[in-house]
């Protein structure tokens, strides 16, 4: 954000009115209260909703302070008794974990998807950690873009259809294979929401005898195109049997699986990209943080434009 943007309430509003029932239990307040000591400036929950809403818009700590003097609503509702200082925001933005991220993320996906799942996507894209400092670009000029670097890493996302809310998030190194990600990402996706699952989307990068094998003690469909050099063995085997039917009626079995469905977590990921901003934060762990609050606005966005349809 702009130095010269300022906060828009309404938006701010919303955000902490629609995660409340999320916050409160997640982020609640110490219950021993003592005669000595300053007292609490504000909710601990709705103080962590402004430090996530902040690195959603690139908002650096020392200009956050400023920019909510213009919403009212925190004094007067009373979710603050005045305006934090940035060490306080600071303070609280260490105190969040990436596992208090990722539990909010499939919160807002699980509770989005809860009614009207059938299909999961599951997908990998990269995204670079951005640094507002040129010194990188010009002392690591030659070593700074390779895919080894430690700017780069590998975002896996599994995706519920049709409502397109991220129901599963985990973060790796990019030189780690798509097959292999997978047991990771589904052990941070609701078991709830898997044993609703009909169908299970990928491409060919998941084509393995285990996620085969997982399908069907799941008595999920698997739709995944297979490799070229996929063999036949004649058995009765799941893979074997997919690698029959795309190969002797490959027409029937594209209609029947619908197979563009597998398109939809790239419109995901480029909603994502399209609005990534540079990240700011020195240690890695805190860029984690950072690019997590991304996919955490995209499932409040669409969680928003869903409820006012």
């Amino acid at each position: 954000m702009l130095p010269t943007q300022t906060i828009n309430p309404h938006v701010l509003q919303e955000f902490i009115t629609s995660n409340e029932a999320i916050l409160r239990p997640k982020f609640p307040d110490a219950k021993i209260i003592t005669k000595y000591g300053r007292p609490r400036i504000g909710l601990r929950w709705v103080i962590v909703a402004i430090c996530v809403f902040a690195r959603s818009q690139n908002i650096v700590w020392r200009d956050l302070p400023p920019k909510l003097y213009y919403c009212d609503f925190l004094i007067e509702e009373g979710y603050l008794t005045r305006i934090p200082s940035k060490s306080t925001f600071h303070r609280m933005w260490v105190q969040v974990s990436k596992a208090n991220l990722n539990s909010w993320i499939k919160r807002i996906g699980y509770e989005d998807s809860n009614f009207s799942i059938e299909d999961l996507v599951v997908d990998s894209s990269g995204f670079e950690i951005r640094s507002g400092s040129v010194w990188r670009y010009i002392k690591w000029q030659r070593s700074y873009l390779s895919k080894n670097s430690k700017m780069f890493r590998k975002v896996h996302l599994a995706i519920a259809l049709p409502s397109r809310a991220i129901v599963g998030i985990y973060i790796s190194k990019i030189e780690k294979y798509d097959s292999k990600a997978l047991g990771p990402l589904l052990v941070r996706t609701s078991k709830r929401l898997i044993r609703k699952i009909k169908r299970f989307h990928a491409d060919k990068a998941y084509w393995d005898n285990k996620i085969i094998g997982w399908c069907t003690q799941e008595g999920i469909t698997p739709v995944i195109p297979c490799k070229s050099n996929s063999v036949d063995h004649g058995t009765s085997s799941p893979i074997d049997l997919l690698v029959r039917q795309q190969r002797k009626i490959p027409g029937l079995y594209r209609r029947n699986n619908k197979i563009y469905l597998r398109a939809e977590v790239e419109h995901v990921f480029g909603e994502v990209k399209l609005q990534y901003p540079i990240i700011r934060d020195r240690k890695n762990h805190n860029k984690h943080k950072s690019l997590l609050c991304q996919f955490l606005w995209y499932n409040h966005k669409n969680r928003i434009r869903r409820l006012r349809i």
